[in-house]
This record gives C-alpha cells, sequence and structure tokens, in this order.
C-alpha cells in the first residue's frame, strides 16, 4: 500500500512544474509527519491507560492473595476440629469456662532436638498443642493432638522446623472430658 502511493506521489511530482512538485511535496511530508506523531500520541496514551489497567489488577491480586491466606487458616482450623471429632476428644460448640495456663518450667532455652517441659493447669490427659513460629499464632501455625511427654517429643523434629531465628512459640488448648478450652497463652522458647 504504501509503495502505491510513494509512486503515486513521485508520477504526479514529474507531471506537475517543478515548483509545484516542490510545494507538494512539502505539504505530503508534513501531512504524514502530523500523521505519524498523532499516532505516537495515542499509542502512548494507550500504554499510560494499560499500565493504568495493570496498577488495578495487582491491587486486586494483593487482595485475593490475603483472601486466599484466610481460607487456608480457616480450613487448617476446620482440619484440626474434623481431627478432634474422628478421635472422639471433642465436641462441637464447647469450650472449657476455666481459661487453659501453660505454666514454663523457667527454662527459656531448650536444645534442639528436645522437646520442652511445661505443666498445663488444668491437667488434661491429651490436649492439642499449637506450635507457631511468629507470637502472633497466625499463618505459619502447626497444631497436633498430643496425649503425653513422650508424643510430644516423638514430633518434636517437625515442629522444631517452625522455629524462626531460633525462636519457637507454643500454645496449648486443652482436653478434659469432651471438653476443649480456649487457646492458653503462648510461651515463646529458644532454641540451641
Amino acid at each position: 500500500m504504501n509503495k502505491k502511493i510513494v509512486s503515486i506521489v513521485l508520477a504526479l511530482s514529474l507531471l506537475l512544474p517543478v515548483t509545484a512538485n516542490a510545494g507538494f511535496l512539502k505539504t505530503m511530508v508534513e501531512s504524514w509527519g502530523f500523521t505519524f506523531t498523532i499516532t505516537a500520541s495515542d499509542t502512548l496514551d494507550l500504554f499510560g491507560a494499560l499500565a493504568d489497567d495493570i496498577g488495578e489488577m495487582a491491587d486486586r491480586i494483593l487482595v485475593m492473595a490475603d483472601k486466599i491466606v484466610a481460607t487456608e487458616q480457616l480450613m487448617a482450623d476446620m482440619v484440626v476440629q474434623l481431627a478432634e471429632i474422628n478421635a472422639g476428644i471433642a465436641t462441637l460448640n464447647t469450650t472449657s469456662t476455666v481459661p487453659t495456663v501453660l505454666i514454663n518450667s523457667d527454662v527459656l532455652t531448650i536444645t534442639s532436638g528436645v522437646a520442652p517441659t511445661f505443666t498445663i493447669s488444668d491437667l488434661p490427659t491429651e490436649y492439642v498443642v499449637y506450635v507457631s513460629s511468629t507470637l502472633i499464632m497466625s499463618t505459619t501455625t502447626t497444631s497436633l493432638i498430643i496425649h503425653n511427654n513422650d508424643e510430644l517429643q516423638a514430633q518434636w523434629f517437625e515442629l522444631e522446623a517452625l522455629s524462626t531465628n531460633g525462636n519457637i512459640y507454643i500454645a496449648v488448648k486443652s482436653i478434659n472430658a469432651n471438653t476443649i478450652s480456649s487457646l492458653s497463652n503462648v510461651l515463646t522458647f529458644n532454641i540451641l
């Protein structure tokens, strides 16, 4: 198409007088330059709009990521509750009115590979231990049903992997007669 236009312009320039040819060619070149300028400007505007759309999409992706994390937390809690129900150690919608308190053995530093020792205030026969890499007990929390200290020691290798910068955070929910307490206070241990 462009070759046809150029050949038409050249043919016309040969047929017209020299002075007219110069003016005609000048007008054609200026017209094409103006058209290319408008096209480039429109393209830049489109790129700007595209960048804005990408920014909005990134914001929406962040919101979706937050919703995914919240859903994962809810699903993890549900799995723990289902495991408790399956094991026959939980009753739905039943919680203890007495708060559970973890009492530290006055040892804030533990050796790697050795589970910490602590006392649970209501001396339950079993409990759910929550181990986290953060004090908040949120996204990186693992929970296990534990019946005695030997069982905690057997599972400790997996739980210890959650430590961050040598610190690990532990809380429990005690289980007595199919009654589950609320989450206890959180103890912090330094792992060497």
